[in-house]
């Protein structure tokens, strides 16, 4: 594999903290390929010390494939899935979890169309469903964020009548020993917690963690990567601030300058390089994201020719 300066140093890096900006087209994915496998063959850690998370699992196929290309016909044991994936094995093993434990998405709307009965006189409601859906992203809103339910103001009802919807929500899905996709990950935080023995076992797995799209993180997950990279903090974070998708479920891009806080001898990097846009699209892209408050600043420059120019 061949690369360019900044994803030569992001490939190099060995241990501890570091934050890789990668905006579209800079060529992500084959830095994160380069590093596992500079990790493995260069500096000679275990495969199966290696966590890779990202956020779909077309996503981590796709980097499983790209990776076992890279190292030619082997297949080295290391662990590629998504969060929800990642912490539902991990919850599995300390539970015994099985699929018939985890709520549909047609469950959950059931139950949440229950819990909003006898509330038809509190609500306004034009369209049923698309109700139902919005209760239901922000209850993933609470959870993903770790937030108390007293504390959280909603948008589309009166506080009170959403704490009670919640409230019922979360007394029905317990009534069923069921549990949705966003308590898999208050429940891996929560044993982590109070199991600081079996988050040992996890940490000792998993020396090495890598995660892509960093940018669409969640506080709880974000929390509980915190502990399983501790103590040594290899953790290795891609994204690009000017790219987050995922607001609606809970994700924060600022998270990304509170791993700076958190791991103030994080490395910083950026890939710098776009190699899918023109010159004109680049210049003219970041003009634009120029005006986004909250942003890391970087200089990016076009590899290909300026191009068609944009009026």
């Amino acid at each position: 594999m061949s690369f360019n300066q900044a994803q030569q140093e992001a490939v190099s890096h060995n241990e501890g903290p570091c934050l890789v900006l990668a905006g579209p087209g800079s060529g992500k994915t084959l830095t994160i390929v380069g590093r596992i496998q500079k990790l493995i063959q260069t500096y000679h850690v275990s495969p199966e010390e290696i966590l890779v998370i990202t956020f779909t699992k077309y996503a981590a196929v796709e980097m499983k494939n790209r990776f076992f290309s890279a190292m030619k016909g082997t297949r080295p044991a290391v662990t590629f899935g998504t969060f929800h994936g990642i912490y539902y094995g991990i919850l599995k093993w300390a539970y015994r979890l099985g699929l018939e434990n985890i709520l549909s998405e047609e469950e959950k709307m059931d139950i949440i169309k229950e819990a909003t009965f006898g509330l038809e006189s509190e609500l306004e409601i034009d369209d049923e469903k698309e109700f139902l859906k919005e209760i239901i992203s922000e209850i993933g809103i609470v959870k993903n964020n770790g937030l108390k339910i007293e504390e959280y103001e909603t948008t589309i009802c009166g506080k009170e009548t959403f704490r009670e919807i919640y409230r019922e929500y979360e007394r029905k899905r317990n009534e069923e020993r069921k549990i949705d996709f966003d308590d898999m990950l208050l429940l891996c935080r929560d044993l982590f917690i109070k199991r600081p023995d079996i988050l040992k076992k996890w940490q000792e797995k998993f020396r090495y963690i890598l995660i892509d799209e960093f940018q669409d993180i969640n506080q709880v997950q974000y929390d509980v990567i915190r502990m399983l990279a501790a103590p040594e903090n290899n953790l290795f974070v891609v994204g690009d601030d000017d790219q987050s998708i995922y607001g609606f479920r809970g994700a924060d891009s600022r998270l990304m300058f509170q791993f700076q806080k958190d791991f103030p001898d994080a490395k910083q990097l950026l890939l710098d390089v776009n190699y899918r846009s023109s010159e004109n699209i680049v210049k003219n892209s970041l003009k634009v994201i120029a005006n986004n408050e909250v942003r890391f600043d970087k200089k990016i420059r076009a590899w290909k020719e300026s191009g068609e120019t944009l009026h």
